[in-house]
This record gives C-alpha cells, structure tokens and sequence, in this order.
C-alpha cells in the first residue's frame, strides 16, 4: 500500500468548509479518501462550491471517492440545503449511506455526518453507530 496526500489548502476556510484528502494505491487498485467539516455557521454556497471544486480535482472514473464528514445539514429532514447537496453528490454519482440518528440530544436527533461512496469496488459496507 501506497499513501499521498492531496493538498486542499485552496478549498478550505475555516468556519465555511475545512476539508482534507488522502489518495491511496493499494495493488492497482486507487482510493481517495476526503474528510470535510462544516460549522453549523459557515456560509452554505460558499461550502457548497468548493466541495464542488474539490470533487472535480479529484474525480475521474478510475478511481473510488470515500467522503466522509461533518456537513451539518440534517439528513433526517427534507430542506434546501440537503436537497442542494445531494444535488452536487448526485452529480459525481455519490450517495449518503448513513439513514440512522448521529447525534442524540435530549428530544432530538439528527443525521448531519455524511458517508458518500463512488465507484467502491467493495462487496460489503457496515457502518454502525
């Protein structure tokens, strides 16, 4: 196995998006690994965009997308922001895979990490909370 890192300098601000990227050769088999952060403050279309322009530095159909984060939008109810990003993801065939409550607190609970994958060659996937 082989391990090089992606710079994301360019696509981070902090508050707004915070996002970081790891391209693994494991055989001949490519896998990037993107881990993004979103304070519940930061500016959506800003966040947004360069999620966006992140997947264009990395994406081809060649390789396997894991995208893993903290987008703090909550998946468990239907609005805009959601709807915008499962938009984005749908565009480079990624799909949230995580359908279960990651924060419990007190009456409420919400799904707002997200777990996207593309192209996994993998025959199982658990995720367990």
């Amino acid at each position: 196995m082989h391990c090089t890192s992606i710079n994301m300098d360019r696509y981070t601000n902090e508050k707004d998006i915070e996002i970081c990227a790891v391209k693994l050769h494991i055989l001949s088999h490519t896998i990037i690994i993107i881990t993004v952060y979103r304070s519940p403050t930061g500016n959506i279309a800003y966040f947004l965009n360069n999620l966006k322009a992140t997947l264009n530095q990395v994406y081809n159909n060649t390789v396997d997308v894991i995208l893993y984060g903290d987008f703090n939008i909550n998946y468990l109810s239907d609005n805009q922001n959601k709807q915008a990003l499962n938009s984005l993801l749908t565009s480079y065939s990624l799909c949230s895979i995580l359908d279960f409550p990651m924060r419990i607190h007190n009456n409420s609970h919400t799904v707002i990490e997200l777990l996207s994958l593309v192209n996994l060659r993998m025959k199982i996937i658990q995720y367990f909370p």
